[in-house]
């Protein structure tokens, strides 16, 4: 990527601020995932919700990222171009309720869950920033958005890319009842595996959406194309964020070499794209210079 800076930068200022851009925009495209009517194209819906908080910043994300279709999409959401778009309003509660009857009774019927999902993973905040004692660092909510985010811009189109989005808007929603789990912690790969398995079937429950654990399930498989894609992206965003960190000085101790390493050693690969190990290679170069 030619201006890994400036992509680092952006995706870190998105989780900054009490209710941070990348806070609004995983409660859009996570709603709009859950709600569409069958009518709309429900992938083409979260995705415009995704976009839906950048307003001003689109036009630097797509500088940056030399991806110019994601200014299409948002056109569709600035001037309401399509029936996904105007679903996307109704979601951020600027349309009438009475527009979408089938979305607002799922949503009055199931307000409780939805609630209480909705608070967890906004007050949970990744460990491994908490035991580096980062000031503030960013909530589960916060790191699924860029994941996502990433998935939208990043996946070539020799990957499912919707179906990568929504892998990645979903990838975390266990932790909302079983914690953010590390390396560190004293738990066997099989015993994080069940609780995580029981999280997500409990969560599919309560929501009445048996997708959320089919997704969770190949997902955390890592069989398919997109799957590994996924996982990939999820650790480049924590790799990501502890370098915005270190340039933040937000820890005294250096962050990017420790979470660059694991991520190197934890590199699954296997979709014919080397985007992600250039950037390692990128980052590398970056920590002998240090």
């Amino acid at each position: 990527m030619k201006n890994l800076q400036d992509f680092t930068e952006f995706l870190g200022q998105l989780k900054e601020g009490e209710l941070s851009i990348a806070d609004r925009g995983f409660d859009s495209a996570f709603l709009v995932w859950l709600t569409a009517p069958k009518k709309l194209n429900k992938n083409l819906a979260t995705q415009l919700a995704l976009l839906s908080p950048l307003n001003e910043q689109i036009h630097q994300l797509a500088k940056i990222t030399e991806k110019l279709h994601i200014l299409e999409l948002y056109e569709q959401i600035k001037e309401n171009k399509s029936n996904e778009a105007d679903f996307v309003h109704f979601i951020n509660g600027q349309e009438s309720w009475d527009i979408y009857p089938e979305a607002a009774v799922y949503i009055d019927t199931h307000r409780q869950d939805i609630f209480r999902f909705f608070k967890n993973i906004h007050s949970l905040k990744r460990t491994g920033w908490i035991n580096h004692k980062i000031s503030n660092p960013e909530s589960v909510a916060e790191h699924t958005y860029t994941v996502a985010l990433m998935s939208l811009l990043l996946t070539p189109d020799t990957i499912n890319r919707d179906k990568a989005v929504n892998m990645a808007l979903l990838h975390d929603i266990q932790e909302t009842l079983t914690g953010d789990y590390t390396p560190e912690d004293q738990i066997t790969p099989q015993e994080k595996a069940q609780k995580e398995l029981q999280a997500t079937k409990k969560i599919a429950k309560s929501l009445k959406k048996d997708e959320i654990l089919a997704i969770f399930k190949e997902f955390e498989a890592k069989t398919s194309t997109e799957s590994r894609w996924v996982k990939d992206l999820d650790r480049l965003d924590a790799v990501l964020l502890a370098s915005y960190y270190d340039n933040h000085n937000r820890t005294n101790i250096p962050l990017l070499k420790e979470f660059l390493n694991y991520a190197q050693k934890s590199y699954i690969g296997g979709y014919g794209f080397d985007l992600i190990k250039d950037i390692y290679k990128s980052l590398n170069n970056t920590c002998a210079n240090q």
